[in-house]
């Protein structure tokens, strides 16, 4: 009998030891999980950001759009209009690039621009909503449009916004085309890049099930001849985007930076030179014991996990960028 006794008691500790094992091998492998989603996206949005502004050999903002060899608009006229300046569609530009708003695709004097706690692009936008697969976008989460040249050179392709910079004028405007024919000598001192023009979102859906949140992207591209916003996922689980934008005072360049929400500031305007953002990422099952529902505090958000929330484990990380082609006082 106390052999049995002895026998039964070492067992219950076995067990107890594999399911205390068993805990911290789940929940090891959960936020092993996470970590491997939050890397995942911040190696999409960070090096975008980091690159925001980027357009080629040129080193000012300021364009010119070119069509059959003449200049159909330029400097102001490729701006969104704005509260304060009503500015008209550039036109000629191929169909479905005033999709996502007017003029929303050629305004490369706004390198960064975002919404706050709404999905929102440009000024009349009349095709630009999130895809039937995305379910809509998450209430209360952020938008982030990120402008610049693609890393690699291009050749002409009618249809595709495009960029065409020389070497040896580089202080000029970048000159847009879209007819697939360079407005300048296609030469070594000279290239051609894709105009690249993103705008990161969260989804209500994912592609593989219903009612789970995922970051997507539109991405600006080519279809047929014609510019096109694509709708992308780039990762489900990630439930929240969140975002400021780092401002710099002209008057005092060694002064502290200062954080603000995205619509609060027109980047043309202002020296935004980093972009903070938060991510906060929701693991895809619970796990046997688990349940933590402290709130997450974070940009503008108070985030208190409900019952059922409080069951899955989350991930919160923040990052922020610098822009390396930020304008300088």
């Amino acid at each position: 009998m106390v052999s049995l006794a002895l026998g039964l008691l070492l067992l219950a500790a076995f067990i107890a030891v594999l399911q205390s094992c068993r805990r911290e091998f789940a929940a090891s492998e959960s936020l092993a999980a996470l970590q491997d989603s939050a890397r995942q996206a911040l190696s999409v949005i960070v090096p975008d950001l980091e690159h925001a502004g980027f357009f080629g050999f040129a080193s000012s903002p300021a364009a010119r759009f070119n069509q059959g060899g003449r200049v159909i608009a330029e400097g102001g006229a490729l701006r969104q209009p704005d509260a304060v300046h009503a500015v008209a569609p550039v036109p000629a530009l191929p169909a479905g690039s005033h999709d996502c708003g007017v003029n929303f695709a050629v305004d490369l004097e706004t390198p960064v621009q975002g919404s706050n706690n709404a999905f929102a692009v440009g000024v009349d936008a009349h095709d630009c909503a999130p895809t039937a697969a995305a379910g809509g976008a998450r209430a209360h989460t952020d938008t982030l449009t990120v402008r610049r040249a693609s890393g690699a050179q291009s050749r002409p392709l009618a249809g595709r916004l495009q960029l065409y910079s020389r070497r040896l004028e580089a202080h000029g405007p970048i000159d847009l085309f879209a007819d697939g024919r360079a407005p300048g000598p296609l030469d070594p001192e000279s290239e051609v890049r894709d105009l690249e023009v993103r705008s990161y979102y969260i989804a209500n859906d994912s592609v593989d099930r219903r009612k789970w949140a995922a970051l997507r992207v539109k991405a600006l591209t080519e279809a047929r001849g014609a510019a096109q916003f694509r709708d992308e996922e780039i990762l489900p689980g990630v439930e929240d985007l969140q975002v400021e934008f780092g401002l710099r005072d002209p008057a005092d360049p060694q002064a502290r930076l200062s954080f603000v929400a995205p619509d609060l500031v027109a980047s043309r305007d202002h020296d935004v030179v980093a972009v903070r953002l938060w991510l906060r990422i929701c693991a895809d099952r619970t796990e046997a014991g688990y349940f933590d529902m402290r709130p997450l505090r974070y940009a503008d958000v108070e985030f208190i996990p409900s019952p059922a929330e409080a069951r899955q484990r989350r991930l919160l990380i923040q990052r922020t960028v610098n822009l390396r082609n930020a304008r300088t006082p």
